[in-house]
């Protein structure tokens, strides 16, 4: 059996998107449904990676230890949660950059992917902005569109998620589903 993955978007997904950007352990504040969705996806056992662009380093309103600080707060509440996450991978770059790596680009992608064995095609995305949709289908990943933070721009022409919820907790109660859908013997939830 080959593995999969499950990869989340961090602002707007996990914590509060801001416009101004998520620059301070201060400013970070989970969406509603977060903890229960680090449960139930820790409890079907798949690993969790977080990609995440962050170009609010490269554009210098905040620094990467800001960021690594809130990595640190997220990956400890996520292991409290029952989730705990395998990998945060971010991007640093800004647009201008045009670097592999910021989303819709692959490289955070395969960067996981390559550590931990397993394959893209068949994993799990829980994203909101479109270029979080648009990586994903490009690999073939199955996208979750959530509603909350810029879960409301349009998506270009051709791009799709699979399918759209209200947010985390849904996104991740979906997966469970699709995942005992094809691999009944694998975790359960309570």
């Amino acid at each position: 059996m080959t593995s999969r993955g499950v990869f989340l978007d961090r602002d707007g997904v996990i914590n509060r998107y801001l416009i101004d950007y998520v620059r301070t352990l201060a400013d970070f504040e989970y969406e509603s449904g977060a903890a229960e969705a680090f449960r139930i996806l820790g409890e079907i056992g798949l690993p969790i990676v977080v990609v995440t662009n962050q170009s609010g380093i490269g554009r210098g309103y905040t620094t990467a230890a800001a960021v690594e600080a809130i990595h640190a707060r997220l990956s400890t509440d996520a292991a409290r949660w029952g989730g705990p996450i395998s990998s945060i991978e971010i991007c640093p770059h800004t647009p201008d950059d045009r670097c592999a790596c910021r989303k819709p680009e692959s490289e955070l992608f395969r960067r996981a992917s390559a550590r931990f064995g397993f394959d893209l095609e068949g994993s799990f995305m829980i994203g909101d902005a479109p270029s979080d949709i648009e990586a994903a289908q490009r690999l073939a990943i199955r996208a979750v569109r959530v509603g909350t933070g810029r879960g409301g721009e349009p998506l270009p022409i051709g791009i799709a998620a699979e399918t759209t919820v209200g947010e985390i907790e849904e996104a991740a109660r979906w997966i469970a589903t699709q995942h005992r859908a094809t691999h009944p013997e694998e975790g359960s939830e309570r």
